[in-house]
């Protein structure tokens, strides 16, 4: 039994000899010929003008309806058929239509215009393509008729010698046609409005400019809105315009703030008036969660002298097992410097082992809030997952842990590192002359606190689990503000006396939501400058993707659920440069 595809390279093997037979001689001049063809259903014996033939395949028929093999087409009325591997698609070019039918999806182009379903006019049956005996009649103007006593049809067709073109093909400016339609008859105040363009080329020219005229996603006032649309193919023909009237009705959905929350995509940062903010988004209710503090990995933070005005220890602190180091500091010198933290072995008998789990790191720049978003999103990213990098060192061995050499005038450097140690090792955070080495550094003095942060906290992760599974109204909870939030708290190793992280800068947030219902999540800062990334189910949001936000001048959105999720996990840690608090709000969506 021959395949689709191999019955049209025997058809196209004919049309070729076919082809070569009217090129090789004149006489076959383009004269009209009258066939006709006598087919029994079922039966693979074809009478063409008295002649009986074997076909390859029968004519079929089902429920009174007789459908005709496309394979057998070329033969029958001389129309060319082809194969289209790569679409795995039938063309047929019939005298009035180029027709496509494509196999797998069941659809039909006609004209490249938009795609259909077969219906009942055509079948695909044994590996077999037939088109319906009166349906096709339209494309090649047969006469038909059906002999119940013999049991056959008769087809009678005049065609001329041209008759295998397409007649638009004698039409090369033909113009595209412009139509679209849209989802509702009508629409209430603020609810979306969309469109689906159905616009085509009738000789499937691709189609270049696209052009609407008064097409809003969404409207605030009723009333009657006139749509139009223009559509120009690639040899520069413009179709008419097509055009129809959108109704609005007076009855509300949404207004133009609460359509932003329920329908800008996720990641967009929404600009707003202050006051439309704190008419909307201030006084909320604050969400009930439990906290819980891990104490398991200290955090030691260099962030003072924040700018440095010389060579000089910035921090020191000694770790034995986990500890997250996070450093933020800019160079204040007029020189080149160098920024390394320094590691040492205390024992004179032992070796330690270093490993880092987990890193964050951006080089130096003078892009405060770049350098913070930067290393906290390689840092909530956890590269290292599942992996770790380590060093020996030997009794009474100094090393590098980490050296940033090109350290220019006016730029600023933030890192985190989480570190594990199988002993005592002694991690000194310093600011170095480009020129000196390791051997240098034992000279060097303590540079003195000048406000910011420095020390060590007996915390570096902070877990929430936030109840909002049956939210009916804006709810929130803030991150930073030192009292929903309390800051975590330590001591300066040099000076020993109590810090405060303020902004708990280095401190890693996980936010748990089980259940969640329907709602937007937006970040709102409340404090100043705001950049940095959420962690959310895995995937990276920026809030904002490009530049900063301010206090109350907009939002970002940072997840929207459909209430049928088990879960939404967020991460995030506060990044350098950015000020706090900020207000995590939960929207509900389900109001309309």
């Amino acid at each position: 039994m021959l395949t689709i595809r191999q019955l049209f390279m025997t058809v196209g093997a004919a049309v070729c000899a076919l082809g070569t037979l009217m090129t090789a001689g004149t006489a076959l001049a383009a004269v009209p010929e009258h066939t006709q063809i006598l087919v029994y259903p079922g039966s693979t014996s074809t009478y063409i003008n008295g002649v009986k033939q074997e076909s390859q395949t029968a004519v079929l028929e089902r429920g009174g309806r007789y459908y005709l093999p496309v394979s057998e087409l070329t033969a029958w009325f001389g129309v060319p058929v082809k194969w289209q591997e790569a679409k795995g698609a039938v063309q047929l070019t019939t005298p009035s239509a180029f027709l496509e039918f494509t196999l797998a999806a069941g659809t039909l182009q006609i004209n490249g215009g938009e795609s259909r379903a077969w219906d009942k006019n055509v079948l695909l049956q044994n590996d077999r393509l037939y088109v319906e005996l009166s349906w096709l009649k339209q494309f090649i103007s047969y006469q038909a008729k059906a002999d119940q006593e013999l049991k056959r049809v008769e087809l009678d067709y005049l065609k001329s010698g041209d008759s295998a073109l397409f007649h638009n093909d004698a039409m090369p400016n033909v113009k595209p046609v412009a139509k679209f339609t849209v989802d509702k008859d009508s629409y209430r105040i603020g609810e979306p409005i969309h469109y689906t363009d159905l616009s085509y080329d009738p000789k499937g020219t691709e189609l270049k400019d696209i052009n609407w005229t008064g097409n809003a996603g969404v409207i605030f006032t009723p009333g009657l809105y006139k749509v139009s649309l223009e559509v120009k193919d690639s040899l520069g023909n413009v179709s008419d315009t097509f055009s129809r009237n959108i109704l609005v009705k007076d009855e509300p959905y949404l207004d133009p703030f609460e359509y932003k929350v329920y329908y800008e995509p996720v990641g967009t940062y929404v600009k707003e008036e202050e006051s439309d903010l704190r008419k909307y988004l201030r006084g909320i209710p604050q969400l009930k969660k439990d906290e819980s503090k891990p104490t398991d990995r200290p955090l030691i933070v260099s962030d003072s002298p924040e700018t440095f005005k010389g060579k000089g220890y910035l921090y020191q602190e000694k770790v034995n097992g986990k500890a997250r180091l996070y450093a933020d500091h800019v160079n204040g010198t007029d020189r080149k410097m160098k920024f390394a933290i320094v590691v040492r072995n205390p024992y004179p008998d032992r070796s330690v082992t270093i490993k880092t789990t987990n890193q964050g790191e951006v080089y130096p720049s003078i892009y405060a809030n770049l350098i913070g978003n930067e290393a906290t999103i390689g840092f909530l990213q956890n590269e290292n997952a599942g992996m770790s990098d380590s060093m020996v060192l030997g009794p009474y061995e100094s090393a590098y842990y980490k050296v940033m050499p090109d350290f220019y005038p006016g730029q600023g450097m933030n890192v985190l590192y989480d570190v594990e140690t199988d002993g005592d090792a002694y991690f000194s955070f310093v600011a170095m002359e480009q020129g000196d080495t390791l051997k240098d550094i034992g000279g060097y003095p303590r540079l003195p606190y000048s406000g910011n942060v420095r020390g060590t906290f007996s915390v570096s992760a902070v877990t929430w689990d936030v109840y909002a599974s049956d939210l009916t109204k804006p709810s929130s909870f803030a991150i930073g503000d030192g009292t929903s939030d309390k800051f975590v708290t330590g001591a300066d190793f040099l000076t020993l006396e109590p810090s405060l992280n303020l902004g708990n800068y280095g401190v890693v947030y996980k936010i748990h939501i089980d259940k969640p219902s329907k709602m937007a999540l937006l970040v709102l800062p409340r404090g100043g400058v705001f950049k940095g990334p959420f962690l959310v189910n895995g995937r990276i949001v920026q809030t904002p993707p490009s530049g900063v936000m301010m206090d109350y001048q907009g939002y970002t959105i940072i997840a929207r659920t459909d209430g049928t999720e088990p879960s939404l996990d967020i991460d995030f840690s506060p990044a350098a440069g950015s000020a706090f608090p900020i207000d995590v709000i939960l929207y509900p969506l389900n109001r309309k």
